[in-house]
Formats: C-alpha cells, sequence, structure tokens
C-alpha cells in the first residue's frame, strides 16, 4: 500500500454512498501520479522575465491565454465578445505596476446533493477547489513569463443568494469560507487567491430589499432537468410549482447580488459558465460545467487516461465509486478524492502513464 493512503470502493447507491470493502484499489498507483502533477504545478516556483512589458503587448497575451484551450471551452470566435473589457483591465493594471485582477464565481458556499433527499449537501473543500487554485496558479506561471507582477484572483461566494435562494444557512457556508482559506494558506498562495464572501460585504436584508426591485422574470413552462436542478441545490424533491417559485426567487436575487457586488469587484470578472458579461474560465482541466453543482471526481476516458469530470445527480448512476486518501500528498482539507468507473468498461489492460 502507498505510504499515506487508505482507499475504500464505495457505490454512489440508490440510499447513500455505500462502503463495500477496504484495501488496495487498482485505481492507486494511477491517482497517485496524477495528484502528484496537479501538486506539482501548485508549488512549482515562479521565474518570472522581470520584465514589465509593454500594456497593450501584455493585454495582448493576456487575452490569448484566457481564449486559449487550457482556460476557455468558448473557442477564440466566441469569446471575442469579452476581449475589450479584458483588454483595458489588463492595461490599467500594467500602467501601475499591479498585478491584474481577476474575480472568479465558484458558487454559494456548498456542494448541491447528488441525491436530492437522500444525501446531504456538502459544505467540505475538496478536488474542485484543489483544481481550482491549481488552475489559477498555472496561469499566474504563464503570465509572469512577460509581466512579472501576474496575477491576483478573488474567489467570490454568493453566499447571501444560497441563504434566499435555497434557504442554505450562512453558518454552513461560512464555515466552509473558512476551509477555503484555510486551503490556500496551507499551499502558500494567500498573495495570490483572495476569498471574497457576499455576506461580508451586504446583508440579508439589504440583498432581499434589492431583490423586490428587479422586475419579475418571464418563465417559460417547467421542464423535467430545470426542475432536477432546483431539487439539487434545494436538496430535496419538490413540487413544480414550488421549483417555479424557486426560479423565479433565483434570477431576482442573483440580479440583485451581481449589481451589489459590482460595488466590490473591480477587475476581470469570471464566471465557469459564461454569461452575458462574464468571460468563462475553466475550473479544472476540461471542465465547462460549475463545481458547486456535484462533486469533481476523477475517472478514465475510453483510451484509460485519467481525467476530472463533475458528478452529479444526472450522472451518478453510470459510475462505481471509490474513495481514496492520499495524507502524504494532498492539503489536510482534501480529505479524500473519488474514483468514478464506469459501469461496464473493463480496466484498461496497460497502465496509463500521467494525465
Amino acid at each position: 500500500m502507498n505510504p499515506g493512503y487508505s482507499g475504500t470502493e464505495a457505490r454512489l447507491g440508490e440510499d447513500a454512498l455505500v462502503l463495500e470493502r477496504e484495501g488496495e484499489h487498482p485505481a492507486a498507483r494511477d491517482l497517485r501520479s496524477y495528484l502528484q502533477a496537479v501538486m506539482s504545478d501548485l508549488r512549482a516556483p515562479l521565474t518570472p522575465s522581470g520584465a514589465l512589458g509593454d500594456p497593450a503587448a501584455v493585454a495582448t497575451n493576456v487575452v490569448d491565454l484566457l481564449f486559449s484551450r487550457p482556460f476557455s471551452y468558448l473557442g477564440r470566435t466566441r469569446a471575442r465578445v469579452y476581449e475589450a473589457p479584458i483588454r483595458d483591465t489588463v492595461i490599467r493594471a500594467v500602467q501601475s505596476g499591479s498585478p491584474i485582477p481577476f474575480y472568479f464565481d465558484i458558487g454559494g458556499g456548498y456542494h448541491a446533493t447528488i441525491r436530492p433527499g437522500v444525501q446531504d449537501f456538502s459544505f467540505g473543500v475538496g478536488l474542485g477547489e484543489l483544481f481550482v487554485v491549481a488552475q489559477i496558479a498555472r496561469l499566474r506561471h504563464a503570465v509572469s513569463r512577460f509581466y512579472s507582477p501576474s496575477v491576483r484572483f478573488s474567489l467570490v461566494i454568493d453566499n447571501l443568494c444560497a441563504l434566499l435562494v435555497n434557504d442554505i444557512e450562512l453558518e454552513k457556508t461560512l464555515a466552509y469560507c473558512a476551509r477555503l482559506r484555510r486551503l490556500i494558506e496551507e499551499l502558500h498562495l494567500t498573495e495570490l487567491v483572495y476569498v471574497l464572501i457576499e455576506s461580508e460585504h451586504f446583508s440579508e436584508a439589504e440583498l432581499a430589499r434589492a431583490a423586490l426591485a428587479e422586475p419579475p422574470a418571464e418563465l417559460v413552462p417547467m421542464t423535467d432537468k430545470r426542475h432536477r436542478n432546483v431539487e439539487r441545490f434545494l436538496g430535496r424533491p419538490c413540487s413544480e410549482k414550488e421549483a417555479h417559485e424557486r426560479e423565479a426567487r433565483y434570477h431576482a436575487i442573483v440580479n440583485a447580488s451581481e449589481r451589489m457586488l459590482n460595488r466590490v469587484i473591480d477587475g476581470i470578472h469570471m464566471t465557469q459558465r459564461a454569461s452575458a458579461t462574464t468571460m468563462c474560465f475553466r475550473p479544472f482541466p476540461g471542465g465547462d460545467s460549475r463545481i458547486q453543482s456535484g462533486q469533481v471526481v476523477l475517472t478514465r476516458n475510453a483510451s484509460g487516461t485519467l481525467h476530472p469530470i463533475l458528478m452529479t445527480s444526472l450522472n451518478v448512476s453510470r459510475y462505481n465509486c471509490s474513495s481514496h486518501r492520499f495524507a502524504d500528498l494532498l492539503p489536510h482539507e482534501v480529505d479524500h478524492v473519488i474514483f468514478a468507473e464506469p459501469f461496464g468498461l473493463p480496466e484498461p489492460l496497460e497502465t496509463p502513464g500521467k494525465a
């Protein structure tokens, strides 16, 4: 058995996460290799060029990075609509010799349940958050090669939205934020990543009043997909009527929250999924989804290569899952990682190398 590793094979079955047996898992060695590569990216020393560079040239290089495949799923043509405000922000930062400021939304301070009404929400920090910070570290290293001050990220947690839309207690989302801050501290990246918590800047009453001023959303008839999405963030099954009401509440509160947070956000505002006003930023390699919608896990593709995916209530039934701990390798806050093996697919004949 690898030092610091303990494996338990588990299935996300109909009722709960059921532990089936303990012992070494066939994927353990590959998981360790993959995670070692992630930790190497996080701990790699900076090798800045020492140059401040021409503001326009730096802006062009930053745009090229943000629009590239490692950080965006849009492709350059669709991403061009976001270019002008990004360039303006970069130019201002370079002119002042400051790190380029980014603000990145990563949810309300919890992970939606994978089985509404059966399993609870998760307020833990795990592989998803580790990958977010790793993506930021990769961007920082790339930018530092042509602009020494590089970047600084604020991770935006809209926990008042979680409270007012889905009744998620502030005490629990603040505990999540404390764990996230400890993860960043443990990685020695506090100068790079800051956690911006909505409830530290506004009150529940302020946001509720602002939401009342929002025009009512024009919602089309409820679909099964939207209904299930409401349920996984609500944490329980609900009627179609309640799902409509929660959606309407969501639109009013999120729009009001965005207007209020814009008083605090002064930089390049990015989201995991692109919006009308925000460019996307991949939360993990290959990702094009929101980590708060479920749990980030590792699986194999058809060629046997490990890669991360988002497991949600929509796809959980397709996988047999095992929970693995690497206490000697991962930060303390990342208690375990999940390996998801698709049902019906055999293990590859040859052990793949690093992903």
